[in-house]
């Protein structure tokens, strides 16, 4: 009886102690998760942040509070804005963030630990955008040309606008700025479609030029080309021709000089179907040359 409630005491006093680490371990224990942040105060004053994961300590409540913040990125859209731009063009624009917190006790002291940093992002983005947009022109946004538009370097001068600010006075890092919607009112879609088709006339006017151009170069190489294919044909017949008189010249004086009598009789043949045709009635002299070819033997 007496093991028996020596046993019964000391389960109870195991149980005491367990139930007493437990409490002290809920009011001065900290667990922070991968992802958050814990900001401990004191007296409702920030002591210390606690970023690493793992098990922190602080006094029992009321002296030490620990509050949550979540370290993770997060997405926000603003709403749609009209603005105007350089030359005087209204549009309706939609931006984006990508933001953490990035000094948990700057953001905290500024805007709290259940406060909103969206809604100062947004009048913070919204700022920025009316300022960037109204130093480039509609056509840096939206052009037929791939050389005019300049949304990257508009998107990169947002977040150059916003990143210190948001910094110093939110402690919130801003990561990437981006234009998710752009639109153009009612009143300005005629304009910029005229000033599209503008475009695209300038393009066609220039390619069309451009096509003359090569098409008027090929065509003079191509005259020149065949002004020197006809020089060199003409100089190339000229010298046959000049070889071929040449040779028969030399086959004239070969056959004269072998037989006089043969060579005259086929120079008067030759001087004879030059003169003479089917159609031809010619009263002439048979004592000349080559006529005395028509007389007969016996009369010359």
């Amino acid at each position: 009886m007496d093991r028996a409630l020596k046993t019964q005491r000391w389960l109870r006093a195991v149980m005491g102690s367990l139930a007493l680490l437990a409490i002290f371990f809920s009011a001065t224990g900290v667990v922070v998760r991968e992802g958050e942040a814990v900001i401990v105060t004191r007296f409702g004053h920030p002591l210390r942040t606690a970023t690493e994961a793992g098990l922190h300590w602080k006094l029992p409540y009321p002296i030490d509070e620990a509050n949550r913040l979540d370290m993770r990125r997060r997405v926000y859209e603003t709403g749609l804005t009209e603005m105007l731009t350089r030359d005087k063009k209204n549009v309706i624009a939609r931006t984006f963030v990508i933001w953490r917190i990035g000094d948990p006790l700057a953001y905290t002291q500024s805007i709290g630990v259940a406060g909103s940093a969206e809604q100062k992002l947004d009048g913070l983005l919204t700022n920025a955008a009316i300022g960037t947009l109204g130093g480039h022109d509609l056509s840096a946004l939206v052009s037929t040309n791939p050389q005019d538009l300049q949304v990257d370097q508009i998107e990169a001068e947002l977040l150059a606008s916003t990143q210190e600010a948001a910094a110093t006075s939110y402690g919130v890092t801003i990561e990437q700025v981006r234009i998710e919607r752009l639109a153009l009112p009612e009143d300005n879609v005629i304009a910029v479609f005229e000033q599209m088709k503008a475009e695209r006339r300038q393009f066609a006017a220039k390619f069309t030029a451009e096509g003359e151009l090569e098409a008027s170069k090929i065509r003079s190489e191509a005259e020149l080309a065949a002004a020197q294919i006809r020089a060199k044909g003409a100089e190339e017949e000229a010298r046959i021709r000049g070889e071929s008189a040449a040779q028969v010249a030399r086959t004239y004086a070969d056959a004269h000089r072998v037989n006089p009598d043969l060579y005259r009789f086929t120079r008067s043949l030759e001087s004879l179907g030059k003169i003479m045709n089917p159609s031809t009635s010619l009263i002439l002299r048979t004592d000349a040359e080559p006529f005395t070819l028509f007389q007969s033997q016996s009369a010359r």
